[in-house]
């Protein structure tokens, strides 16, 4: 069976489907926001691992940040704006991601590198620790950006079989 993805805040009590960053000033960096990246969250039976996983930004379009239909370019992407750590890789620096620069993730305890494991779990932090891989992301807006709302994705790319 394919993996089950999905995101919770850090306390994992609430399912997370945007990222509200809020307003940053150019020059500025926003709070920092810690997800957790399920495979099969309190599954009663396994799915495949997730293998190969990386964490990057694209466009709304699922581009890696050129001009869209206005002629703008996404500069969140292109300019790698976001940056991440990876908690259960026990990171305690953030590296810049968007488009084709990517970051590798990985959950907690005996789980391979690039791999969130599928097995059957419980759903809880305590006793699925190979399930999620935990991640803190931030905005740091360079000093000469373009002002103006940008939306853009977070994207977890990964192989199953």
């Amino acid at each position: 069976m394919q993996p089950v993805v999905s995101w919770f805040s850090m306390d994992n009590t609430n399912q997370i489907t945007q990222w509200p960053i809020g307003t940053i000033d150019a020059g500025n960096t926003s709070q920092d926001t810690t997800f957790l990246i399920w495979n099969n969250r309190g599954g009663s039976t396994a799915v495949s691992d997730m293998t190969n996983c990386t964490i990057t930004t694209k466009d709304v379009s699922g581009g890696n940040g050129g001009t869209d239909a206005s002629n703008i370019t996404n500069e969140v992407v292109f300019k790698k704006f976001i940056e991440v750590r990876v908690d259960t890789m026990s990171e305690t620096t953030f590296t810049p991601i968007g488009g084709v620069t990517t970051k590798a993730i990985k959950s907690g305890g005996t789980a391979p590198a690039g791999t969130i494991k599928g097995t059957a779990n419980d759903g809880t932090k305590t006793n699925a620790v190979a399930n999620f891989a935990q991640v803190t992301l931030h905005a740091k807006v360079d000093p000469l950006a373009t002002a103006g709302n940008v939306d853009f994705l977070l994207r977890i790319a990964y192989q199953y079989s």
